[in-house]
């Protein structure tokens, strides 16, 4: 009998050591300080494509350590950027049970930054900032600039870059009348065509920056352009004292169906209509020609296209100068074309 009252005085002892021996793992669980004031301080250059190294970021805050940018996204001109803070803990603190009111941003920090989301664990606290819109300040960056003509009656237009700008708009007019609208990734335009075809009068070039988000920048005018007839005519287009009576570089002149002008740039071939073609083939007078976009005869090799062959356009300042040959050797007699115009062999 004292032998089993003894074991069952051991087995309590026992009972209450591991139960002891639990609370005092419990209450060690249990010993960590719940962080509740979070207060950050940010500052950062607010330019497109911002990236993490261009954000600083800390915080005095009781309990808290470590403070990383792990991520800045939307960071295209007219965007909000999104900054994603990774906060650590101090040793015996905890951010289970931080709520995203216990989140602020110090005083004056952050140049209109705001608080956007807050998600808490035992051992991370996540922070979300929207910063504000890029480009919203005075800062140019769509600010197109220098809109000029060229020189000597040139009707080439030409502007500064803007410095986000991806792709411009521009707005042609004559005489205060809208009559084209063009978009272009390049800082410069020639307009000879567009003049040619509307012929004599004034003109005007407005040009705004875009993004590649839709963003816009505001509209800068050029100056005028006055075109009159001895402008026109140098233009190859028609006026008055230019009828279209020149002769063509086949020797061919005008006729019911059209007429060949040249100005400084190159041979051209006005239809009867007074239209003309831009980057295709014409037949005239039993031979194919083909000219570029801005409606200018092209010599010398040309891949179509349309096929994606190789023809030959005569260089020859003849009668054969821009006509497509056919069943011959071309380019000192290299290359061989044939009854199709398509290079088929070489020497």
């Amino acid at each position: 009998m004292i032998r089993n009252h003894l074991k069952k005085i051991a087995s309590a002892v026992l009972t209450a050591s591991m139960i002891l021996g639990m609370s005092g793992m419990a209450f060690a669980k249990n010993t960590k300080t719940v962080v509740q004031n979070v207060k950050i301080s940010i500052d950062y250059d607010l330019s497109p494509n911002i990236k993490p190294n261009n954000v600083d970021v800390d915080s005095d805050s009781t309990g808290v350590g470590d403070i990383t940018v792990s991520s800045v996204t939307n960071t295209e001109y007219g965007k909000r950027p999104k900054v994603t803070l990774k906060i650590k803990p101090e040793e015996d603190y905890t951010f289970k049970g931080t709520t995203s009111g216990n989140v602020t941003l110090e005083d004056k920090s952050g140049k209109g930054a705001t608080i956007s989301k807050v998600s808490a664990s035992s051992s991370t606290l996540s922070v979300t900032l929207t910063l504000p819109k890029i480009g919203s300040g005075d800062d140019g960056g769509l600010e197109v600039s220098d809109v000029s003509w060229g020189d000597d009656d040139s009707p080439v237009v030409s502007w500064e870059k803007a410095e986000y700008a991806k792709q411009y708009e521009l707005r042609f007019y004559r005489n205060n009348s809208l009559k084209d609208t063009i978009t272009t990734s390049a800082t410069n335009y020639d307009f000879r065509s567009k003049i040619r075809e509307n012929g004599k009068g004034s003109y005007t070039v407005k040009i705004r920056a875009l993004t590649s988000n839709g963003s816009k920048g505001n509209w800068t005018e050029s100056d005028e352009f006055d075109v009159d007839e001895d402008i026109l005519a140098t233009l190859g287009g028609q006026s008055s004292s230019n009828n279209g009576s020149s002769t063509g570089p086949n020797g061919s002149s005008a006729s019911a169906t059209g007429a060949w002008l040249k100005d400084n740039v190159g041979w051209w071939y006005i239809n009867a209509n007074k239209s003309y073609t831009t980057n295709n083939w014409q037949e005239i007078n039993g031979n194919w020609y083909y000219f570029d976009n801005r409606g200018y005869m092209v010599t010398g090799w040309l891949k179509s296209p349309y096929s994606g062959k190789w023809y030959w356009l005569s260089t020859e300042n003849n009668s054969n100068l821009g006509k497509m040959l056919t069943n011959q050797w071309v380019d000192n007699n290299r290359y061989y074309v044939d009854g199709s115009g398509v290079w088929t062999q070489s020497r």
